[in-house]
């Protein structure tokens, strides 16, 4: 068997090996691997097992048995079956996760069944069969308290906890598939914001207990009349950020560079003005990178209208001290200077006045938001 005794393992720490002594939290709790097990001696000769450790570092000691199987498979080609593991974590010390193909202990005898006819290939799934192997097609390691259950909402109602504020607001119908921070946060402020500018969400907390959170465009639909004395109104229009064509540029499959141009509205400035992007790794087909070019134009093809209204006092109708982020701003009356319908994206309050100057307009930084969403893999997916 000595040409059998080869071992192979694959690593992942949390924050990439950084140790965060005064962080005694941290550490992995569940450990979801989707992967192919087999071979062609595999399922007569189940000579090598598939183990998945836990570790506090990359050189230290295997702390716990996560997972354990003998590695089988199928007597004929494809020869590999699909295993899927779903393990919690004991230790509270598992910052290092280690699957590893071994040669279980023990003395075997020498396999005598024929290997299959090889074809010299080396790209899956087209690749010659080994005798023993495994594939790791997906991976998910769970360090947070939340545990699988990576939901934006919980995601702020955890940070918020600690610090005495609570969360409310909308209950997100996706969780995440990954999430990972470049640079750990200073505070929690931090990383709410960090967090949120996957989301794009509006919040705010008024009375100094609840952070009330809301998606864009879902809060109160105002109509204020352009010559209503009580209010001052300053609007703006540009075209520096509009657009109606852009050209967007993919890796497909096998990693060939792509590109594709997607054509919007040409009403906003009557001739084609095109922008060039780069879509992230995980656009892979025409399909997807059109989608992406319709999500970027659908932000960036109408003039960018921004202004300020400053409203005082309450008419009955419109409380100047009830206006929030998330409502929408529409100018009614003779000699308006703003049409269509616009959310409003900060307010500040003025309470001894009772006055409000309420900040509205198109925001195209929502395509930004959206595309660091889908940088982080934050995506909808079906709840396991």
């Amino acid at each position: 068997m000595a040409d059998y005794e080869q071992n192979a393992r694959t690593y992942w720490e949390m924050f990439g090996g950084v140790n965060l002594e005064s962080q005694d939290n941290l550490y992995v709790r569940f450990v979801d691997i989707d992967l192919e097990m087999g071979g062609y001696f595999a399922s007569q000769y189940p000579y090598y097992q598939v183990s998945v450790y836990g570790r506090r570092f990359l050189d230290g000691p295997n702390l716990e048995t996560i997972y354990r199987s003998d590695v089988v498979g199928l007597s004929v080609s494809p020869y590999f079956v699909e295993v899927a593991i779903r393990e919690a974590v004991v230790s509270t010390e598992v910052r290092c996760i280690v699957v590893k193909l071994e040669r279980k202990p023990g003395t075997f005898a020498e396999p005598t069944a024929d290997p299959p006819l090889f074809f010299h290939e080396d790209q899956h799934p087209e690749a010659d069969p080994p005798p023993w192997g495994i594939r790791i097609k997906a991976a998910h390691v769970y360090g947070s308290p939340l545990g699988r259950n990576i939901r934006p909402d919980l995601v702020f109602a955890d940070i918020l906890d600690n610090a005495d504020f609570t969360y409310s607001g909308p209950v997100a119908t996706w969780t995440a598939d990954q999430l990972a921070y470049v640079d750990i946060p200073n505070d929690r402020w931090d990383a709410l914001d960090e967090f949120n500018g996957m989301l794009g969400w509006n919040y705010a907390c008024w009375d100094g207990e609840t952070v009330e959170f809301s998606e864009p465009r879902s809060g109160t639909a105002h109509e204020i009349a352009a010559d209503d004395a009580r209010t001052t109104w300053s609007v703006s229009e540009s075209l520096d950020e509009t657009y109606n064509a852009v050209r967007v540029c993919y890796g497909n499959k096998r990693g060939k560079l792509r590109e594709v141009i997607v054509h919007g509205d040409t009403s906003a400035i009557g001739f084609v003005r095109a922008d060039t992007l780069h879509a992230p790794e995980s656009i892979r087909s025409e399909k997807a990178a059109i989608r992406f070019g319709n999500r970027y134009l659908r932000a960036h093809e109408k003039k960018q209208v921004a202004g300020t209204v400053t409203v005082r006092g309450d008419d009955g109708t419109l409380d100047a001290l009830l206006v929030r982020p998330g409502d929408t701003v529409k100018m009614t009356g003779p000699a308006k200077l703003l049409s269509g319908t616009h959310e409003v994206s900060h307010v500040t309050l003025h309470v001894l006045d009772w006055a409000a100057d309420v900040q509205f307009g198109t925001n195209s930084k929502r395509f930004d938001l959206w595309l660091a969403r889908l940088a982080a893999g934050a995506k909808s997916i079906k709840r396991r």
